[in-house]
């Protein structure tokens, strides 16, 4: 009877065991959906600027070298890497010292990086890989824009508010707000309307997958932006980091253009008035001109410019230039005239 119950214990044993999952232990309950959208969207992001051959297939064991991490941040600065690394990286400490490399260069860079090592990213911890990456993108891409004044998500916010204006449609996030697609849809119309004419019938009509499905697809073919997202990835709740990477490639893609029905391009994107700056010149005053009036003329000579393609010999000033007590007496009597009879008269003997 024991014999018996006992055999049946460890058989119902031996059958539950195999429905275990374990779960990486950096990784917790309920973290799997952002994290998933997260690597999605960074691994994209990054190949959207690695050279051919150098893509990421896999974000948690890809930049285990440093190589892609280099070749990352060399295309984002438009500079080679400035230190000598192991470009065949097949030792543990070879690996070490290529990220060392890279979060020095980073520090150099004033680029923030905390509570991560190099040890965490040749390991695969996947949230401190996802954190590097939004550093890397917070840093080189969020931190570049400045819209009147505002910089960084809150400028973005402010840029995509001033094209949304002529719909009375406004955001105030990047999860929620941004869920139906009618946002998407609204920045395509407003970088290009005859994409989306009539966008805003086109937003109530369609379904939330159909409006992102559409400004993917249109921000893809027609600007060069990759997909970053797909459209479920935008059911419940939304990450904010991956769709603020997703919306500021597009402002960094598309803050040149001009959209129709908006005022005038200025750097900080489309539909921006650039302030009217005055420069102010110093006006001459009779003392200046009386002054220069004295004084010999020296020979001009033609100006040289920046886009000069040859040498040109600029000949010497003249080393013996008379020189007139009579006008620096003049000219030291505009100037101190308390002085002018220690100049013009002679010392007594």
């Amino acid at each position: 009877m024991l014999g018996t119950s006992w055999s049946c214990f460890c058989c119902s044993m031996s059958f539950q065991a195999p429905q275990m999952q374990r779960r990486p232990s950096n990784i917790q309950a309920g973290d799997e959906l952002w994290i998933d959208v997260q690597k999605k969207a960074f691994t994209r992001w990054a190949n959207s600027f690695l050279p051919a051959g150098k893509g990421i297939d896999d974000l948690y064991t890809d930049l285990s070298d440093g190589l892609v991490l280099i070749a990352l941040l060399e295309a984002l600065t438009e500079a080679p890497f400035p230190s000598k690394f192991t470009k065949e990286p097949r030792l543990r400490i070879h690996k070490l010292e290529n990220l060392n490399m890279v979060f020095g260069f980073l520090a150099k860079g004033n680029v923030m990086v905390t509570n991560i090592g190099s040890s965490d990213i040749l390991d695969g911890n996947n949230k401190l890989i996802l954190g590097l990456m939004w550093t890397i993108i917070k840093h080189y891409q969020v931190g570049d824009i400045a819209v009147d004044g505002v910089s960084g998500k809150e400028g973005l916010l402010l840029w995509c508010n001033r094209l949304f204006e002529p719909f009375h449609f406004r955001v105030s996030n990047f999860t929620n707000n941004w869920s139906n697609g009618a946002a998407f849809c609204y920045l395509v119309h407003a970088l290009n309307a005859e994409l989306l004419p009539d966008v805003v019938a086109f937003t109530e009509q369609s379904s939330p997958v159909e409006n992102l499905a559409t400004a993917f697809g249109l921000l893809e073919k027609h600007f060069q932006i990759p997909a970053l997202l797909n459209p479920e990835d935008l059911r419940g709740n939304v990450d904010e980091k991956s769709v603020l990477t997703y919306v500021s490639m597009v402002y960094q893609e598309c803050s040149g253009n001009v959209a129709p029905g908006l005022a005038t391009t200025s750097a900080a994107g489309p539909g921006f008035r650039a302030p009217i700056t005055r420069i102010l010149e110093d006006e001459p005053t009779e003392l200046w001109c009386a002054v220069q009036a004295t004084l010999p003329k020296a020979p001009t000579w033609a100006p040289l410019t920046r886009t000069t393609t040859r040498r040109v010999q600029v000949p010497p000033l003249p080393c013996t230039t008379p020189v007139s007590f009579t006008a620096l007496g003049s000219v030291v009597a505009l100037l101190y005239p308390h002085a002018t009879n220690f100049f013009i008269k002679p010392r007594s003997q």
